[in-house]
C-alpha cells in the first residue's frame, strides 16, 4: 500500500499495522511516536492492521546521546 511517511511516498510492505511499518525502516518502537492523519496514535494499538491507502504518518524516533 502506498502511504506518506515523514513526507515522502513509501510503499508499506507490512500487514497495515504500525509495527509492521517500524519493522520494515529498522525503527524500535520503544523510541518512537506516532500521528496517522494529524492524531497521535497510542502504542498499545501498534499491533492492529490500522494503515490505510493514502495515510500520512509522521514518526519521530528519540536518539539518547551527550
Amino acid at each position: 500500500m502506498n502511504i506518506e511517511l515523514n513526507g515522502e511516498p513509501h510503499t508499506h510492505q507490512g500487514d497495515g499495522s504500525v509495527l509492521s511499518l517500524l519493522a520494515e525502516i529498522g525503527a524500535n518502537k520503544d523510541h518512537t511516536a506516532l500521528m496517522l492523519n494529524g492524531k497521535i496514535v497510542p502504542s498499545e494499538t501498534w499491533g492492529e492492521p490500522q494503515l490505510k491507502e493514502g495515510d500520512e504518518l509522521e514518526l519521530m524516533v528519540f536518539v539518547g546521546g551527550g
